[in-house]
């Protein structure tokens, strides 16, 4: 039993199962508790005490997967973050049949925790291959991702930089892989810009086949997106109370099925931030330069309600200039 779509009795348990802190495939799976309806089994918190939204997003991917023609991969992913979720509880999906036609399937899926109170809402879009006109833009891969430092090895100096961003995940996360090339370019604050690259994979390869492939690239998909959309502003916000962010909404559009264990160069930016919301856009290819996916987050980025920090650092200065 692979755990992505096993049987089992509705029940009243709510507590998710102890994960074994490894196979992001377990993180998507789902138990089967109706049809059309699935419960999650694993949670993975923030420091914040709610659910990491990768995962709220490969596990509302799975379900709608479940119900679609199994010839049909992924296309296109479109979610909606209402409301915050407890990682140690369980999330139950309810699947809806928009459509199964000639060409396309599409499902609507609800996520509700506790006594109904609904998490996330999302739409996903199946399709097979079709006959047609083909461009990409293109990738040159510039540096081989085995050979770049992993998180651990970022000096604590330059990790001190990002604490404006209000860092709300564990800096290593066991079941992905992630490398930043440049990393003391791309993120010190005297340097950073409205962009970021970076190389990311599942740890644990997945079944040849398996049907979590476009759930598990969903639960990467989340990681560090948003840095593109508040790291050109790292400089003046130095000064600052660290930023609340929370991911808004989330979609995206698979090019091609792919398998999410191999290395894929991610490459965000942020065409626009304003009015507590950021934007932010993602190219991700292949080490040979195909193109997989795209994949584009509004964030909410805003100051904390009167931006204490602020106002504690000018009374210090003035103390200090007696």
């Amino acid at each position: 039993m692979d755990g992505q779509g096993r049987h089992v009795a509705e029940g009243n348990e709510a507590a998710c199962d102890p994960w074994d802190n490894k196979a992001a495939e377990a993180l998507v799976s789902l138990e089967t508790i109706a049809p059309l309806r699935y419960r999650s089994r694993f949670g993975d918190g923030n420091l914040n005490g709610r659910s990491y939204g990768g995962q709220i997003l490969g596990q509302a991917m799975m379900a709608a997967t479940l119900s679609a023609p199994e010839d049909r991969p992924a296309a296109m992913l479109q979610l909606l973050f209402l409301r915050g979720a407890d990682p140690s509880r369980r999330i139950t999906f309810d699947t809806k049949v928009l459509q199964d036609g000639k060409r396309f399937s599409s499902r609507y899926v609800v996520g509700s925790q506790g006594d109904g109170r609904t998490v996330v809402s999302a739409q996903a879009t199946f399709c097979a291959p079709q006959p047609g006109p083909r461009h990409a833009v293109p990738f040159a891969r510039s540096e081989d991702p085995e050979s770049l430092p992993d998180l651990t090895m970022i000096p604590d100096e330059l990790m001190a930089q990002l604490r404006p961003l209000g860092p709300y995940s564990p800096q290593i996360k066991p079941s992905m892989d992630f490398r930043i090339p440049e990393i003391e370019r791309q993120l010190s604050a005297a340097t950073a810009e409205p962009r970021l690259r970076f190389w990311i994979r599942c740890r644990q390869p997945l079944a040849a086949g398996s049907r979590a492939q476009a759930a598990v690239f969903a639960y990467l998909s989340d990681w560090w997106l948003n840095f593109s959309s508040v790291g050109g502003h790292l400089r003046e916000l130095q000064s600052r109370a660290p930023l609340y962010l929370s991911s808004l909404n989330h979609c995206i559009w698979f090019h091609r099925a792919f398998s999410p264990d191999a290395w894929m160069h991610v490459e965000t930016e942020s065409p626009c931030a304003d009015g507590g919301r950021g934007l932010s856009i993602a190219r991700i290819h292949d080490r040979d330069g195909s193109m997989l996916a795209t994949s584009i987050q509004e964030t909410l980025m805003v100051h904390p309600d009167g931006d204490a920090y602020v106002t504690l650092q000018f009374l210090r200065r003035r103390r200090d200039r007696g």
